[in-house]
């Protein structure tokens, strides 16, 4: 069984019909890539299966259940936790602030002592190369930092899939590198990945399979070799070089 499945998916903004007839699944343990260009339907889809947009038409299934109507807390609970193409961190909190917060009221059934949300904060944000940054403002943070800290976050919340969006946006060389290898490692760990990203390197680098966009309809889904080398992707995505 399929850890996501998209069914027959559609959703409009007034006469604009801005995902068509989405179909796709993604297995326990895979990372996949969603690209496309911009106005693909790429942020619609992840809001439609996070719940910030209500389902118009088609199903979404999580673990086998059907999540229509669910709201983005409760879905975030059965573990599917998100990241966003702008940040919507808490300036104003430290970054081991901030995961705390997530590890708290992302597991509403458990009750933690400090030194026991201490300890598993820490060992998150180590896990995403931050812990020495725990005591930082937000604020002060470099772009690199504020990405680790967005996965550092959804992870507190037990999360079994992420959907980040973006995560690589704006990333000098070497910092692509460690996200590249930090992503990879959490799918070693466990975690199932689905990724909205522009960064080619990153998507051809990390991804197992790669699902391609194009004003709402899936338009091709394969391996990165197989969508590199499909001719309609690079008319309309990637280009001939």
């Amino acid at each position: 069984m399929s850890l996501l499945e998209v069914r027959g998916v559609s959703h409009r903004f007034g006469g604009i019909r801005a995902v068509e007839d989405a179909s796709f699944e993604v297995e326990q343990g895979e990372i996949v890539g969603l690209i496309g260009p911009n106005g693909a339907g790429k942020t619609t889809i992840f809001n439609l299966i996070s719940g910030a947009l209500g389902l118009q038409e088609g199903s979404i299934r999580f673990k086998g259940e059907d999540i229509r109507g669910l709201r983005p807390d409760q879905i975030c609970r059965i573990g599917l936790a998100r990241t966003f193409q702008t940040s919507k961190l808490f300036n104003g909190m430290s970054a081991f602030e901030n995961v705390r917060l997530a590890l708290i009221y992302g597991n509403p059934e458990r009750r933690f002592t400090y030194s026991e949300a201490e300890r598993e904060v820490n060992q998150l944000m180590a896990t995403m190369g931050i812990l020495s940054d725990r005591n930082k403002p937000v604020r002060d943070l470099p772009l690199a930092g504020r990405r680790y800290l967005e996965i550092a976050r959804a992870l507190a919340t037990n999360a079994d899939m992420l959907l980040l969006d973006e995560s690589m946006a704006g990333l000098t060389p070497r910092e692509l590198q460690q996200v590249m290898q930090r992503i990879t490692r959490l799918r070693d760990r466990g975690v199932t990945i689905l990724m909205i990203e522009h960064v080619m390197e990153a998507i051809m680098g990390v991804c197992d399979r790669i699902i391609v966009f194009h004003f709402g309809r899936k338009i091709a889904e394969g391996s990165p070799a197989a969508i590199a080398a499909d001719t309609t992707v690079r008319s309309v995505y990637l280009g001939e070089s």
